[in-house]
């Protein structure tokens, strides 16, 4: 039994597959709420399946890059529930989880929005697995987009773009699904059936500096 957990944005997502079968996620706007609302919607997504942690053996976690303080709540609670339940864990990055939902027959360039001006970017030519591509990070002024690339972001995010990209023709607005990062965290299960040794945060973002 997998479970899957993204927290890596204000759009949080959380699904559980058995076998390769999707038996059922949910997605909700979090905002900056992670930390009381994850294990609630988990605790109601397992009782509507009959599931308890006890069944969980894998999990699949969304690492970043994107929430500084929601990827780091979905993992705290990721590797709670592995050491709880013995289970195995992999981790996908954000970019991915948003590339898998976009139609495949282009090549791909995914965005998500860092703050404050900044974004973290990854291109996809298919055929690709979860983790073969590296994001990079960018401001507004050094990110551009080929032409013959699908944009994938976020509804939200589009707008904060560059007029120069805003205006591209090839645009695909969507939402992660929690269902994608269950199937990509599936096959990276394949490569590595014991999970990954060590989950750490993808953080692109430049640090922000308090101020004096």
């Amino acid at each position: 039994m997998m479970v899957a957990i993204d927290t890596s944005g204000p759009m949080s997502g959380l699904a559980i597959m058995h076998e390769g079968q999707l038996m059922a996620e949910t997605t909700w706007m979090s905002e900056r709420r992670h930390t009381e609302q994850v294990l609630a919607h988990l605790d109601v997504l397992c009782r509507l399946v009959a599931v308890t942690p006890a069944h969980i053996t894998h999990i699949a976690v969304c690492i970043g890059p994107g929430s500084w303080s929601g990827i780091r709540v979905g993992i705290s609670i990721a590797k709670g529930l592995a050491i709880a339940n013995n289970a195995v864990i992999v981790g996908i990055n954000a970019l991915d989880v948003l590339a898998y939902a976009a139609p495949n027959h282009l090549p791909i360039t995914a965005i998500i929005a860092l703050g404050r001006g900044r974004f973290a970017a990854a291109t996809y030519t298919p055929p690709w697995q979860p983790g073969q591509v590296t994001p990079h990070n960018y401001n507004g002024t050094e990110l551009s987009i080929d032409a013959h690339h699908l944009l994938v972001c976020e509804p939200h995010v589009a707008p904060l773009l560059p007029p120069a990209i805003m205006h591209h023709s090839h645009q695909y607005h969507t939402w992660p699904h929690p269902r994608h990062l269950a199937i990509l965290g599936q096959r990276a299960f394949q490569h590595h059936p014991n999970g990954y040794p060590h989950i750490e945060p993808m953080y692109l973002g430049e640090p922000v500096q308090p101020k004096v």
